[in-house]
């Protein structure tokens, strides 16, 4: 997506601060979910987010679309044999890991931005500023599509990781440069 729409020029704003041509992630769930291995695997959204329950003998689909979380039994232990708490655990500990880099990610991108800003301020020209201006875009608009994506960290934790990293790798190159 980053390549298509660099090779395309687009730009959904410039950001006031660093005058990066930023691009918005436009709700990417779909698209992390299918990284992740239930995406690959072929399980269906209703089959974790709208488990079956059964009332009266019927069994159905629980339309109240909500958190596995909430019903551990009708939804993750369907598949996973692991005890309620540990499942559990293991959700929010891959989550916390992942927020945790997320969030040192926009502290550096809001220095990456003011930093450009300096530079502007000092002088700088079109030219010295391109490439910096180029990271800063690809960095927040990483940021912004692992971010945008309800759930990312649960659904593809590995490819939230890479991106994460990936992202903090440009916001430290356009800060060396």
């Amino acid at each position: 997506m980053e390549k298509y729409y660099d090779r395309v020029k687009h730009v959904d704003w410039v950001h006031s601060i660093s005058k990066a041509p930023m691009l918005k992630a436009q709700h990417p769930g779909y698209e992390v979910y299918k990284m992740g291995i239930h995406g690959k695997r072929g399980v269906s959204c209703a089959d974790c987010h709208m488990p079956y329950k059964t009332e009266g003998g019927q069994k159905f689909t629980d339309h109240h679309i909500q958190s596995p979380l909430n019903n551990v039994a009708n939804s993750c232990q369907v598949c996973h044999r692991e005890e309620t708490a540990q499942l559990i655990a293991d959700v929010y500990s891959r989550q916390d890991r992942i927020i945790e880099n997320r969030d040192q990610l926009e502290k550096l991108l809001v220095r990456a931005h003011i930093e450009a800003k300096t530079a502007w301020e000092l002088g700088a020209t079109e030219e010295q500023m391109k490439d910096i201006l180029m990271d800063i875009r690809h960095a927040q608009w990483r940021w912004d599509f692992a971010v945008a994506s309800h759930g990312a960290s649960f659904h593809a934790p590995v490819e939230i990781t890479r991106i994460v990293v990936s992202a903090t790798d440009k916001v430290q190159d356009a800060r060396l440069k």
